[in-house]
């Protein structure tokens, strides 16, 4: 069965402002803030249902453990969990971890130096703002994830 992940306010163009890596974290976050019931999470789960590489999830969720969000629990019933209550987690964290999320302000014609008056700099500063404050105050509860149907549908 597909899945299809759809996020508040997030369109597929604007996710592409954010890293791969930033965002298969927001994934495996939401999803098990949404799936995981309290219990512990399999990374093998968490890469068939968000469609991860294993490999490259396994580094993701090491790095998210190290920073506090989620904790690893070893054995038979064990797998990943949330450290904290996911309504206070904003996407803003976990894909902070992931990229600099300062470079997303700088100029968008790449100039080294730039006070405000490039040609697109009024254009590009408030999608900027909109984004910066998207991803504040979208916490990864907000990050629903429909297992039913086709995982290319993101929408928000």
């Amino acid at each position: 069965m597909k899945k299809s992940y759809i996020w508040p306010k997030l369109t597929r163009e604007t996710a592409k402002m954010l890293s791969q890596t930033a965002m298969y974290a927001i994934k495996a976050m939401g999803f098990i803030a949404n799936y995981g019931d309290g219990k512990p999470v399999l990374s093998r789960t968490i890469s068939a249902e968000m469609n991860i590489p294993q490999n490259f999830l396994s580094k993701i969720m090491n790095r998210l453990v190290q920073a506090g969000y989620l904790k690893s629990i070893r054995g038979t019933n064990g797998g990943f969990m949330l450290e904290h209550d996911p309504n206070q987690v904003s996407m803003r964290e976990i894909a902070g971890l992931f990229m600099n999320l300062d470079e997303l302000k700088r100029c968008f014609l790449g100039l080294t130096r730039c006070d405000g008056s490039c040609s697109l700099h009024k254009e590009w500063a408030p999608i900027m703002e909109r984004f910066e404050k998207l991803l504040e105050n979208t916490s990864i509860k907000k990050v629903k994830i429909n297992r039913s149907t086709s995982v290319k549908n993101l929408e928000v």
